[in-house]
């Protein structure tokens, strides 16, 4: 699995007064175990998951980013991103065609 941080973008993140830039940490697999792992290694805590069906992420400021950087996270452009992103959304649905056609919950 990858973990995943897009470049710093202006939100409207406003921090001890200042406009301050932000990215997001994020996966392409279905299982969040190491996307969580760094998360924690740089300080984050679960509570600021944002857990989106289409792009569960953390978001990030500057200083964040580099911290993920630092623990393996690759860098992606905004595009590369998106596109991960509708990757991941093609297999949460491929996950969820093949569970409702699963015997158990027939």
């Amino acid at each position: 699995m990858t973990v995943y941080v897009d470049s710093l973008y202006n939100y409207g993140w406003v921090v001890h007064g200042q406009v301050t830039p932000s990215c997001h940490m994020f996966t392409d697999m279905l299982d969040l175990t190491e996307l969580h792992a760094i998360a924690s290694q740089i300080g984050m805590r679960i509570e600021w998951f944002q857990n989106k069906v289409s792009a569960p992420h953390y978001d990030l400021k500057p200083d964040l980013r580099e911290a993920a950087i630092k623990a393996g996270a690759i860098v992606v452009d905004r595009r590369t991103a998106a596109l991960i992103w509708r990757a991941r959304r093609a297999l949460v649905k491929t996950a969820d065609d093949v569970q409702s056609r699963s015997p158990e919950t027939s």
